[in-house]
């Protein structure tokens, strides 16, 4: 199972990377991949897991209140279409299968 997540920060330079490296730290422990500068897809082995990477993130959101982010819901399988470098392809195939 995976699911996709991205978030926007309104904010610059050491408190962008300070609330963005907070926003990894969520999905620690995760296989995930990240194939635009703030979306992820992770791969994750129950909804419980996704209930903890998104109370995680809310928690982040309400304390900041400068970043806002979305989350899917669980998915098996499934395509994605684009235009990325193939290694990325490869990394999300591996997350996705």
């Amino acid at each position: 199972m995976h699911f996709v997540v991205s978030w926007d920060i309104k904010a610059e330079g050491q408190e962008w990377d300070s609330i963005n490296k907070e926003m990894k730290n969520c999905l620690s422990g995760y296989s995930w991949v990240r194939p635009l500068t703030t979306f992820y897809i992770v791969k994750v082995s129950s909804q419980s897991d996704w209930d903890s990477i998104q109370k995680n993130l809310v928690s982040i959101a309400k304390t900041a209140k400068k970043v806002n982010f979305i989350m899917s819901p669980l998915m098996m399988g499934g395509r994605y279409d684009g235009w990325l470098p193939q290694d990325l392809w490869d990394s999300i195939r591996e997350r996705t299968k």
